[in-house]
């Protein structure tokens, strides 16, 4: 996975990990992975080999990027 950040700091495919987030394990592949819940209310997760602290946040890339059986789970 490439590194693309925008001017902030921010990388592509990158959520803010609330406090309270709840830690799991990827059913496909086994990874540790942080649960957040998106916009619309869904749950999603995110990677904890990505978390990175910036300005007293913590942030994740979205597992989906990184997971090799990430398209077994796409809802298309």
């Amino acid at each position: 996975m490439t590194e693309d950040r925008d001017l902030f700091g921010a990388r592509k495919g990158e959520y803010r990990i609330p406090a309270g987030a709840r830690e799991g394990q990827c059913r496909s592949c086994g990874a540790a992975v942080i649960w957040v819940a998106t916009k619309g209310g869904a749950s999603m997760p995110l990677s904890v080999a990505t978390t990175e602290e910036r300005d007293g946040e913590r942030y994740a890339v979205t597992h989906f990027a990184d997971c090799p059986q990430a398209k077994g789970w796409s809802k298309q």
